[in-house]
């Protein structure tokens, strides 16, 4: 198999050909276009008029013909008994009866395995489809998934069919792209969906170099965190929508809370809080954390005297009791796998109220004390909401709760409060640029931090 995969998945239309062959040529890697295969199985049916719909003629398809599928000039050249049929499997009609291969569970299988046939002649992949981090190569070293909404989808191809002079209707285009999408995602067999640990990219709005420069930073983020190896980072999901943060703000009770769990962490965390000046006194801000533990909200809302909301993963809303008690709390659940459209609008409007939101861009707690690369959904947040962003560093976390240790131990915790990024400047960056900068002030706080405790700074 290859020493470096990375696998890039997403609806149609979203991108994945284009940045996968620019990243494999920005990396010196081979580039797989696993439409392509079965495409030319597709073709193969077609021609040997067989009904795609027959799962068993499909199979007599896969095992008659000979499928090559080899690297020249750039690109995938695909040949079925020798002919070469790079450019004929891109016919439109020969596109809409893809699906039926598609949906066909022995022929995937079949598909799969030459998938992971050609990745082991390679020693760099980046390979492209719709299952390829979930069933293809759950084991990939880096996982993206491209989205991007169904009318810039459309934009998209409509654009592409233009340029080789074929008219399309933009309308007919969305319709065909959401019904694909709808038949991708239900599917029973290597359905439509992000991997557990996939990075997603939302490109809706960036051009094909602004998604290739970000994929690639992610890359190297993940090669250098690990000495030159590849880094298999946690779980990195994008919310999808659930439950929405329905008990409002109690003051006295969230006073009370507050000054409880302080005397608590005075006492068994000796928690340290500096740079509180940096916290806005009025107006909407946001901090950015780094996550350590399951207690970093905790240390985050007794380091301040106002109020905060904290945005909190769904599944702590299971169990009632304690959903209702974090709810009390000003809690925010919000999901994973998909955008959380109603989760994100409701801690917009929370911003506009001029209130302070608790979140942690690195979407999991880390293996290790280091800190990931941030996320750059949240920047969508400070633009929408013109909130100041503030870098929240918490150090000493977790010695006390490692993410493998089943409860906490006493232990020093410090949280430091770094110089907020005014809307101002948030809006002049991308969301990846935002990201990134954050990641890189937080990982220097923490250099800067375990310097002054005498502890061993983490080297990225």
């Amino acid at each position: 198999m290859a020493e470096l995969i990375i696998t890039i998945d997403g609806p149609a239309a979203s991108g994945k050909s284009t940045v996968a062959r620019l990243l494999a040529d920005r990396l010196g890697a081979t580039f797989l276009d696993t439409g392509a295969m079965y495409r030319a199985v597709t073709l193969a049916g077609v021609r040997d008029r067989v009904d795609l719909i027959d799962e068993g003629r499909l199979l007599d398809v896969l095992g008659r013909h000979r499928f090559d599928f080899e690297i020249a000039g750039g690109k995938m050249v695909v040949r079925v008994d020798g002919d070469d049929v790079t450019e004929a499997i891109r016919d439109n009609d020969l596109t809409a009866k893809v699906r039926h291969v598609a949906s066909a569970p022995l022929v995937r299988q079949g598909l799969v395995e030459m998938q992971r046939a050609f990745a082991a002649k390679h020693s760099r992949i980046v390979t492209e489809g719709r299952d390829q981090g979930t069933v293809a190569f759950p084991d990939a070293d880096v996982k993206f998934y491209l989205t991007a909404d169904a009318a810039e989808r459309a934009r998209r191809r409509k654009a592409e069919l233009d340029a080789k002079g074929e008219s399309a209707d933009l309308k007919q285009i969305r319709r065909a792209i959401e019904t694909r999408d709808k038949s991708d995602e239900d599917r029973t067999v290597g359905p439509l969906k992000p991997a557990a640990d996939a990075i997603v990219l939302d490109t809706t709005g960036l051009s094909i170099q602004e998604v290739v420069d970000c994929a690639c930073r992610r890359v190297e983020e993940r090669t250098h965190l690990a000495g030159g190896k590849i880094l298999r980072p946690g779980p990195q999901r994008v919310a999808r929508p659930g439950g929405g943060g329905k008990h409002r703000l109690n003051a006295v009770w969230y006073r009370a809370a507050q000054i409880g769990c302080w005397m608590i962490c005075a006492i068994v965390f000796r928690v340290r809080a500096c740079g509180r000046e940096n916290v806005p006194e009025e107006g909407a801000f946001i901090l950015a954390s780094n996550h350590q533990s399951f207690l970093d909200p905790v240390f985050c809302g007794v380091s301040l005297r106002r109020h905060l909301t904290f945005v909190a993963r769904d599944s702590l809303f299971r169990f009632k009791p304690f959903a209702w008690l974090i709810g009390s709390l000003n809690a925010i659940p919000i999901g994973r796998g998909r955008p959380d459209v109603s989760a994100m609008k409701a801690i917009i409007t929370r911003l506009r109220q001029g209130e302070g939101v608790c979140l942690f861009p690195e979407a999991t707690r880390t293996y290790d004390g280091r800190i990931l690369p941030f996320k750059p959904g949240f920047g969508l947040l400070c633009r929408r909401a013109k909130a100041a962003v503030v870098p929240v560093l918490i150090d000493g976390a977790f010695e006390c709760w490692p993410r493998h240790r089943r409860i906490f131990s006493p232990g020093p915790v410090t949280v430091c409060f770094g110089e907020p990024i005014p809307p101002e400047q948030t809006r002049t960056m991308t969301n990846e640029q935002l990201a990134d900068y954050l990641t890189h002030t937080l990982r220097q706080m923490q250099h800067d931090c375990r310097l002054k405790q005498g502890k061993t700074p983490f080297s990225y």
